[in-house]
This record gives C-alpha cells, sequence and structure tokens, in this order.
C-alpha cells in the first residue's frame, strides 16, 4: 500500500477528484431547483456532502479500491438525477495503464504501483498509481484515472464547468490553469528551499482521463519531466476505448 504522505490540511488526490464531480454535479444542473426556498435547501444538502467530503479525507483507508468505492457511493447519492450519457459501460481495466507509468524520467526511479478498478452502486471507476524517488529526497505520486463510465461526464454542463480559470502568483511561487498538450491542466508550486518544493500538475485528456502529479522536494523540471513521458497522445487514443 502506497504511504499517506498528503500535506497537512489538504484533501489526498482521490478525495479531491469525489469532490471534482461532485462540483461538476452541481453546475450540470443535477441538482437544481426553482424558487429560493428550495434553493436554500438545495445548498444545506450541497454543504452536507462537502462536509462528508471533507470527513472522508481524514478517515480514508490507504487502499486505492476503497477509494473508488468511495467515489462511487458519493456519486449514488445524485443517481437519479444525473442528466448526461456516459462516454463508455465499463472503465479501461488499470492494469493497462501500467505502461504509462515510466519506470524513469530523469532522475526520478519508480518504486512501487498498483491500481483498482471498481465502485458501487453502478458508478465504475478505474485508477493507477505509482511512486517515485529520486534525488536530494525528491518523491513524486501519480495517478491515471479512468471516469469515463461516469454519466456525469457526458453532460454539457460538467464540460463548461472544466473551463475555470486559476492565475495566482507570489515569491514563493504559483497556481495557473493552462493548457497542456491541448487539454485542460493546473499547476502549482510552492518553493520550500532554493528551486525546490512542492508541486502539483493534472490534466483532463479527451473528457475521459484525469492524470494527476503530486511531488515533494523537488523542481518543476523534475515534474514536467516526469510528466512529460506519461504520454497524452497515447492516452487519447484510447478515448472511445470500451473496459471490461
Amino acid at each position: 500500500m502506497f504511504r499517506k504522505r498528503h500535506s497537512v490540511g489538504r484533501p489526498s488526490r482521490r478525495i479531491a477528484l469525489a469532490g471534482a464531480l461532485f462540483c461538476g454535479l452541481t453546475s450540470a444542473g443535477c441538482i437544481f431547483v426553482g424558487d429560493n426556498e428550495s434553493r436554500a435547501e438545495a445548498e444545506e444538502v450541497r454543504e452536507e456532502v462537502r462536509e462528508d467530503l471533507r470527513d472522508a479525507a481524514d478517515d480514508i483507508a490507504a487502499s486505492i479500491t476503497d477509494a473508488v468505492e468511495e467515489i462511487g457511493e458519493h456519486m449514488s447519492d445524485f443517481a437519479e438525477d444525473l442528466s448526461g450519457d456516459a462516454l463508455v459501460a465499463n472503465p479501461i481495466h488499470f492494469r493497462e495503464f501500467y505502461d504509462f507509468l515510466p519506470e524513469r524520467a530523469g532522475n526520478l526511479r519508480r518504486t512501487s504501483r498498483e491500481g483498482a478498478t471498481g465502485g458501487a452502486f453502478g458508478f465504475r471507476v478505474s485508477v493507477a498509481e505509482a511512486e517515485y524517488e529520486g534525488r536530494g529526497g525528491a518523491e513524486v505520486d501519480v495517478s491515471i484515472a479512468d471516469i469515463g463510465a461516469l454519466p456525469v461526464i457526458g453532460s454539457e454542463g460538467f464540460v463548461e464547468w472544466l473551463d475555470l480559470s486559476v492565475d495566482q502568483e507570489s515569491d514563493r511561487g504559483w497556481e495557473r490553469t493552462i493548457e497542456y498538450e491541448g487539454y485542460p491542466a493546473i499547476e502549482e508550486f510552492r518553493r520550500t528551499r532554493d528551486d525546490r518544493g512542492r508541486a502539483e500538475f493534472t490534466w483532463f485528456i479527451e473528457d475521459r482521463f484525469v492524470v494527476s502529479l503530486e511531488g515533494r522536494n523537488l523542481t518543476i523540471d523534475e515534474l514536467h519531466e516526469l510528466r512529460d513521458a506519461i504520454g497524452t497522445d497515447a492516452l487519447a487514443d484510447l478515448r472511445d476505448r470500451e473496459g471490461g
């Protein structure tokens, strides 16, 4: 099992993904009511779900299988209100993503990998993860998730929600949305010493695959080198691939 090394006060990427999907549901109109009183009630429901997600971030087990099932359980809360069509009936099996997790990239070496394909209440997700280590105490966690079997992915509102914009910068680093290989991405870097620090990079490929890197004690160039070794074009070619 992977070690829990997430920053204090920040949810894991898997819980962040669940939260992102919840935000997509609300913006897609899957939780929508017309009058002010009903809107107030709906906001209370949204806040309860946000609290559930924050609690889950504290309590979630290290097992990827448990995390995949948890995402499915949160999504099931809105099963009757989903407005979009899934891209595929089943996600690609996680082992097929192992080829996208290189053994080496620059001075970073893969030390472990694991994955799971599963879900709950008819919602299935596939996730493959790997850990990397390098010089100077550098560590990177990489995940590739296939969320194409979730009905919300096919909704117009969810795609519009992805068109968010962030641009923040300080002496210590930055956070910004960019385009990477033609796909929406978000990058964050927080300097801790010299040119090294904590770096994150996430991009969404063909409205189906979420690829995320979370690194510590490394330069942004080192993170980019691993990012570029993953093979965005090859993943994009799997856009219409039906899982088993």
